[in-house]
């Protein structure tokens, strides 16, 4: 079993200066939040820091991305998105800020989602909160429970690594691990998770969902992995899945899987995008969305909620995300 990591992040060092904020929306997300303050640490480095409600079917869900200059995630010759970050020479502390800004995300989050790619490529990372302030402030001022709960998503669980260290942690540490997949994935789950494994579901669409019941088998056999299983055959429903998050009570998902968080940007699901922007030039072809485009007449908008830098070589952006926008002027001749 493993304990989590944990590490200092100063203040000063990962301080984010604010360069612009659209104080009518951030008005809008204040009178309706059911926060009452920020956090003390993230009032401290980034500013306040509130979110609207939650939908009654869904989690409020949002993601953080780092992109270089020219909006790639990662370099061609080693995939690990971190690196983005990590290799802009000019300024290591904006590093540690974007790694910072997306620990400030896990504090507000019930849960996360992680791709088994992720795992593959990370494989001593697990997504707790690694700033141990904010980590006392989570349960102190938020109430929470120390750390969000990683939910690993598959179509068939093939792709998952289970000697991941995600899945040794120590229960202590009291960091929930859970699997989302299809049918045919619990069948690989169980084939291959060395843990016992809780089957939730089949969950599909027309079909009552208990969030209570779910909570209780779950503290009912806490030393086995829970399985949520929505869908058919390997094709899991990933809109299922957030009905349940939401019916267990959680109000906040962090999305920390780009192609996932891709999905839910074409469903109309995914509500804030943070991306933050290291000053490099990456080139290749990884890049979110990249095979997946939108058309030009349909395709999400966003709205900049807040800007800030980090010395010259780092900007951190929050977006809020619309769907469904249509033209207010008829473009049809218009010569670029």
């Amino acid at each position: 079993m493993g304990k989590l990591f944990m590490m200092d992040f100063p203040a000063d060092q990962v301080k984010i200066r604010s360069c612009f904020r659209d104080e009518a929306l951030l008005e809008e997300i204040r009178n309706t939040s059911p926060d009452r303050t920020t956090i003390d640490k993230i009032q401290e480095v980034y500013g306040e820091l509130l979110f609207p409600p939650a939908p009654e079917d869904r989690p409020y869900t949002f993601c953080s991305v780092v992109l270089s200059s020219d909006g790639k995630m990662a370099f061609a010759d080693r995939s690990a998105g971190p690196l983005i970050a990590r290799e802009n020479y000019f300024d290591p502390s904006g590093a540690l800020a974007d790694f910072w800004m997306l620990n400030a995300l896990r504090v507000y989050s019930d849960g996360i989602i992680l791709g088994a790619m992720t795992l593959q490529n990370e494989a001593h990372n697990t997504s707790h909160v690694f700033d141990r302030e904010m980590a006392d402030q989570r349960v102190r001022q938020l109430g929470k429970t120390p750390h969000p709960m990683n939910i690993v998503v598959s179509f068939d669980a093939t792709d998952i690594p289970f000697d991941h260290i995600l899945f040794q942690v120590d229960p202590e540490e009291n960091l929930p691990v859970a699997v989302a997949t299809s049918p045919e994935g619990l069948e690989e789950v169980r084939r291959r998770c060395r843990r016992p494994v809780l089957a939730l579901g089949p969950l599909n669409e027309g079909e009552p969902v208990d969030g209570k019941e779910l909570l209780d088998r779950m503290k009912q056999e806490p030393d086995s992995l829970p399985v949520f299983v929505t869908g058919k055959e390997n094709r899991p429903d990933a809109g299922m899945l957030l009905k349940v998050l939401r019916s267990m009570g959680m109000e906040r998902l962090l999305i920390e899987s780009p192609s996932y968080n891709w999905h839910l940007m074409e469903n109309g699901w995914l509500d804030e995008f943070f991306i933050n922007y290291s000053m490099v030039y990456a080139g290749g072809t990884i890049t979110p969305g990249s095979g997946r485009p939108f058309a030009h007449n349909r395709h999400p908008h966003a709205r900049l909620l807040t800007l800030g830098t980090h010395q010259s070589s780092f900007m951190y952006t929050r977006q809020k995300l619309y769907y469904g926008v249509e033209p207010t002027t008829d473009l049809e001749g218009y010569r670029y």
